[in-house]
């Protein structure tokens, strides 16, 4: 349960799970004090809070079948649960426990509990290896683990910012001397808003009267316990401005805090005060480096495979009792499945799958479905079209396979899988950085909630359906494909037809790779500007910006002047913000390039956090993201809807990629990712979970050199990837061994071309279950730290060397590789290809 938790909490585990099922009882607080006597009124807040988090109604559905082979659908609430036998009475006891509400404190304990019965089970040692005299030839690998590493960080630090005010009270006039008594019974009594080092909110029950030149002086004393401050404090102030508050008719002030009407050493004395505050409220620092690691490296390896991905995943939604595509992503890797279902004008027709009537029931269903079959692309009077014939049925009705024989054969085709799962998109669309927002105002920006626009067009989406093109596996058990377009004079039976699609504009096109240069989004805002300063001459060239990022400005000047570039200038920027428009002064910035027209590029050249109008524009963009229009290559036309469906198809990918890299020293394979939906449920051994046998065949010597051999090859011959499938079987070892078990496994196109490969895998399979899997490689781009230069600019100020070595690691990967479980399909395909043949060597002797 320890994950679930927030680290800094986790040593309260036993108390926090004693109380979720009190969450809602009003005396919560009673009781975390009653179990925490000895911690503060801050740990007391941290750990409600928490409570009330776990205490949340789930959505997600539990799945054991990645560690146990015999569970059975357990349905609650609507939610469709997968359990084994064990696992279905603790989930029943914790409903009980939880008044029958199906809590996030519910989903965390029944899979950590199956984990922990997964880690105790004695595993059998089995010394009668079966190896007889052909085990020469079997390859075995020496084990050495990879390590697996999510493409959604789970490590999150989540809290609500404390209130940590001291005591405070207003005086008009210089209150040096006076006893504490005096102040206390003189001063008028105002709470504290807000306050950093320049400027202070306050509030008051009543308007102060008799103000003397808009100077008032305030007294800070009996400070929170937690800023570890004890000095009482005597601060000298002018106000700005003064408004009445709608709440209860206070009067708040804002107040600027004035040099000369404060001490020097109480200037000393409130800096130090303002920074102990500060710790107090964000916490140790050195807690933030783990879920700041693991936030990074989460982004870093999620850009890395869905860049290359060779899925394309559909997010569907059901309108008039009919199931349509939404929103679709395109990558580099999917770019020759794509180019299949796209048409001269590059529109995008792999919608017409779900014109299937086969394809509307499994939706409906909403079950998890896996369904294999062959897809025709051909012409009828010069408009595409395309049929489909489930292989089920090839294999089954002699009908099906003579129109398969017919049209499909020697045509343009390819054998696909189609998955679907049922989805949470709005909440997995949603991935926050690792830190709370006031850690950092950057983490804020990284913090805030999916654009609006992007929640409207995924939010009624709750199904997934997921294409994978598997036709090399067709090719490499029967016969290459000639992969001739071919211009029927009619359209195939209306049985195989798949339907046209009339709204192809309704379909949103994401890009999961676009090629953007900029380390940070871009919006096209006109704000008035002018410069002011340039060749520390001053001027005044106003102007008007075109579009702005957080750190640069493109600007079009009113006037053509000369700049160089790498020149430093002062401009002054007004932001119109909705309370009060903000003139900015002589904000400092370098210009990047000047096109002799006005047009300018500018850079800000200050530290981020002290330059005005960086901050400003941030806080500007965070209001209204919303209502802005973004700019460059988004990889959609609606803002945040990339980053939406990259995130909910990150939490949902059916594939297990595994990434190479290479050092000037060593190449290796050293991590791989793996999401609910990613078991693979025919590698079998004892009682090993799949992802730990998967983590074992990823490590071992034999399989990364072919790994990396054709990644090499692939870079030398310039092309963009390679599949290829392996029978594979794990296997016990002998007792002088350390590694507790190996495998077999053999490459299907050497068998096949050595005519082993039914004889193989029938021996296989009377030792045990083999699974037969898709290993594809890809060449790897570089990463862009636009996803996380937020984050690892903050790790940096934390761990130089650690940030250092995170980007090493990510800089280091050459290579993508992509396991998927074919196993089924593969076993049919091998026991049906070897039928054929016996068929036809029959009727070559008759």
């Amino acid at each position: 349960m320890s994950s679930a938790i927030s680290p800094h909490l986790v040593k309260f585990t036993k108390q926090i799970l004693s109380l979720v099922p009190y969450a809602s009882n009003d005396r919560l607080e009673y009781l975390v004090q009653k179990l925490l006597p000895e911690e503060g009124t801050g740990q007391h807040l941290a750990v409600k809070n928490e409570i009330k988090k776990l205490a949340q109604q789930a959505t997600k559905s539990i799945d054991l079948r990645l560690f146990f082979s015999d569970c059975e659908m357990v349905k609650h609430n609507k939610i469709s649960h997968y359990l084994d036998s064990a696992g279905k009475v603790f989930f029943e006891q914790k409903l009980v426990a939880y008044q029958n509400i199906y809590t996030i404190a519910i989903y965390h304990e029944v899979i950590e509990n199956a984990q922990e019965r997964v880690a105790k089970k004695a595993i059998n040692k089995n010394n009668n290896t079966h190896e007889n005299s052909h085990s020469s030839k079997n390859a075995t690998f020496k084990i050495d683990k990879t390590e697996p590493k999510p493409l959604v960080n789970k490590n999150r630090i989540i809290h609500e910012i404390k209130s940590l005010n001291s005591s405070c009270k207003v005086f008009l006039n210089p209150i040096m001397g006076m006893t504490s008594k005096g102040k206390k019974a003189v001063g008028i009594t105002a709470s504290i808003e807000k306050m950093n080092n320049r400027k202070v909110i306050i509030r008051t029950l009543n308007k102060i009267e008799h103000i003397k030149s808009n100077k008032v002086y305030l007294w800070l004393y009996d400070h929170h316990k937690e800023i570890d401050f004890d000095k009482e404090l005597e601060l000298g102030f002018e106000i700005i401005d003064s408004q009445s508050s709608s709440v209860n008719n206070n009067f708040e002030y804002l107040l600027k805090f004035s040099l000369p009407l404060t001490d020097k050493q109480m200037r000393v004395l409130f800096f130090h005060y303002l920074m102990q505050k500060k710790r107090a409220i964000i916490g140790p620092t050195d807690l933030f480096i783990k879920p700041l690691f693991d936030s990074i490296t989460s982004k870093g390896y999620e850009q890395l495979y869905l860049n290359k991905t060779h899925d394309i995943p559909l997010l569907c939604y059901k309108n008039n009792n009919t199931w349509q595509v939404k929103v679709a992503m395109k990558t580099s890797g999917n770019d020759n499945l794509w180019s299949f279902f796209s048409d001269r004008q590059q529109n995008f027709h792999l919608p017409v799958l779900l014109g299937h009537k086969d394809i509307q029931h499994a939706l409906n269903k909403q079950n998890t479905v896996a369904k294999y079959a062959f897809i025709l692309k051909s012409s009828y009077k010069e408009t595409f079209s395309y049929a489909l014939i489930w292989y089920d049925e090839f294999v089954n009705d002699k009908s099906v396979k003579a129109v398969f024989n017919r049209y499909f054969k020697n045509g343009l085709f390819r054998v696909i899988k189609i998955s679907s799962s049922f989805i949470n998109a709005k909440e997995d669309a949603y991935v926050p950085s690792a830190l709370p927002c006031h850690v950092h105002p950057k983490m804020a920006v990284l913090n805030r909630a999916t654009p609006k626009a992007a929640v409207e067009v995924i939010n009624n989406c709750d199904h997934m359906v997921t294409v994978s093109d598997i036709t090399s596996l067709y090719e490499t058990i029967y016969q290459p494909i000639q992969g001739n377009l071919t211009e029927f004079d009619r359209l195939l039976p209306k049985r195989y037809q798949l339907s046209a699609i009339d709204e192809l504009a309704e379909i949103e096109i994401v890009t999961a790779e676009n090629d953007e240069l900029r380390s940070e989004d871009r919006f096209v805002l006109s704000f008035k500007m002018a410069i002011t300063r340039s060749n520390n001459v001053l001027v005044n060239i106003p102007g008007e910006t075109q579009n702005i990022s957080i750190q640069g400005l493109l600007v079009n000047l009113a006037q053509e002047t000369k700049f160089r570039a790498g020149e430093e200038i002062e401009i002054e920027l007004t932001v119109p913000f909705t309370e009060q428009e903000r003139r900015l002064k002589k904000q400092k910035y370098i210009v990047l390039g000047y096109d002799g027209h006005g047009a300018v590029r500018l850079l800000m050249n200050a530290i981020e956090s002290k330059h005005q109008a960086c901050r400003a524009i941030r806080k500007y963009l965070y209001q209204h993201i919303d209502n802005i229009e973004a700019c460059g290559k988004q990889g959609s036309r609606i803002y945040g809807l990339q980053k939406a469906m990259r995130n909910i198809y990150a939490h949902n990918h059916f594939s297990i990629p595994f990434y190479l890299k290479a050092t000037k020293h060593q190449q290796y394979i050293n991590a791989a990712s793996f999401s609910g939906n990613s078991a693979l449920k025919n590698i079998i051994y004892k009682n090993e979970s799949s992802e730990d046998i998967i983590l074992n065949l990823l490590s071992n010597k034999k399989f990364r050199e072919s790994c990396l051999s054709i990644i090499a090859a692939l870079a030398y011959q310039n092309l963009p990837a390679r599949a290829f499938y392996i029978l594979v079987l794990p296997k016990d070892k002998d007792q002088n061994e350390k590694e507790e078990y190996s495998f077999w496994y053999r490459d299907l196109a050497v068998l096949k071309k050595s005519s082993q490969l039914q004889a193989y895998t029938n021996k296989l399979s009377n030792l045990g279950q083999p699974a037969i899997l898709k290993i594809e490689l890809k060449r790897s781009n570089k990463t862009q730290n636009m996803h996380y230069r937020d984050e690892i600019s903050y790790l940096k100020s934390l761990d130089k060397n650690l940030a250092h070595d995170l980007e090493v690691q990510l800089e280091n990967t050459i290579g993508i590789g992509e396991v998927t479980d074919l196993t089924d399909i593969a076993i049919e395909m091998i026991s049906n290809a070897n039928l054929t043949t016996a068929t036809l060597k029959k009727l070559s002797y008759v």
